[in-house]
């Protein structure tokens, strides 16, 4: 009983050139593999610096806040918006 080939495979072609292929269709899926792994870990990294910009910028306005250093900054603000300034 004779083995069934791939219908993918053209049965005239040399088993030399269909691992041939075989071994470039296993390079490129892992290079794609690489590529997509690069592109995960530098979305990652600039979701991360946002994220620590955001809390330095946090804990600067609590440090202003609490100290009353940014108080005059606070009276301005209460100025331009009405029902706080009463």
């Amino acid at each position: 009983m004779s083995k069934r080939r791939n219908a993918s495979v053209d049965p005239g072609t040399p088993k030399r050139e269909i691992r041939a292929e075989a071994k470039v269709t296993k390079k490129a899926g892992k290079v794609d593999l690489i590529l997509a792994k690069a592109k995960l870990a530098t979305a990652k990294a600039s979701k991360r610096k946002a994220l620590v910009a955001l809390i330095v910028v946090g804990i600067i306005a609590y440090y202003l806040l609490s100290s009353g250093g940014g108080l005059g900054i606070i009276e301005k603000v209460k100025g331009f918006i009405p029902f706080l300034g009463e």
